[in-house]
């Protein structure tokens, strides 16, 4: 398993997507609006915003084109002939990006501390990170769910898409939405990217009773994510 995790890193970090769309876009987008936007708070706000950003591309998008890959080319099939149990090596490289899905978040979060000064405790960092590990793994079990349904990287692309922009645009990541449609503010609360974006302010701000509460709606969507991969999995197409 250490072999699988440790390749699964190597990969990645060769990877021009993980590079652009989780880091490169999302830090530069952040400290743009950072420096444009003046209302009182909303350097905090988009870097927070960006955080959760680049983790969904990488752990959910980049990780379902691998799926669909993997599973195209064999991989998956192959595992049923070798010592390697499935299950194994589905954790392994799970574990793999998601090591690398918080990565990214972190260093946005540190782009946010160089350019604005903001001042985040240790023990906010500690907060944010289990909030990150915990639906990053949600985000790359969605993606194994995602790519079992796709027949080709057309499909999928179309499958992500629908879901990664909607969940984005009706958050509060890049704006407020104290003063959006009523529709639009009653979607954000079932809105499980809304809740992990939640969590990473109430952790920024030390509000441990809403950051809870985020917390247990992530982690049930976490159990609801793995029990759905787990019975829509396919080894081949």
């Amino acid at each position: 398993m250490n072999k699988i995790y440790t390749l699964t890193l190597k990969s990645a970090a060769r990877d021009p997507f993980l590079l652009l769309w989780s880091i490169i876009v999302p830090a530069t987008s952040a400290i743009a609006l950072g420096y444009f936007v003046k209302t009182a708070g909303y350097q905090a706000h988009i870097v927070t915003g960006m955080m959760a950003m680049g983790i969904i591309f990488y752990s959910f998008m980049t990780t379902s084109h691998i799926n669909l890959s993997q599973r195209r080319r064999g991989v998956f099939k192959l595992l049923k002939i070798t010592p390697l149990s499935l299950w194994r090596y589905i954790m392994s490289i799970s574990g793999g990006w998601t090591t690398i899905s918080v990565f990214c978040g972190l260093l946005i979060l540190l782009f946010g501390i160089i350019f604005f000064g903001l001042h985040i405790s240790f023990l906010s960092v500690l907060a944010m990170i289990a909030a990150m590990l915990l639906t990053s793994m949600s985000y790359v079990f969605l993606s194994f769910i995602v790519s079992s349904f796709s027949k080709n990287e057309s499909y999928l692309s179309i499958f992500t898409s629908l879901i990664t922009y909607p969940v984005l645009f009706c958050s509060s990541a890049f704006y407020s939405l104290d003063n959006a449609p009523y529709l639009l503010r009653i979607i954000s609360r079932f809105n499980p990217f809304e809740w992990f974006v939640s969590a990473l302010r109430n952790a920024m701000n030390l509000n441990w009773i809403d950051y809870l509460l985020n917390g247990l709606l992530l982690l049930i969507t976490f159990f609801v994510l793995l029990l759905i991969s787990v019975r829509t999995f396919k080894h081949q197409d």
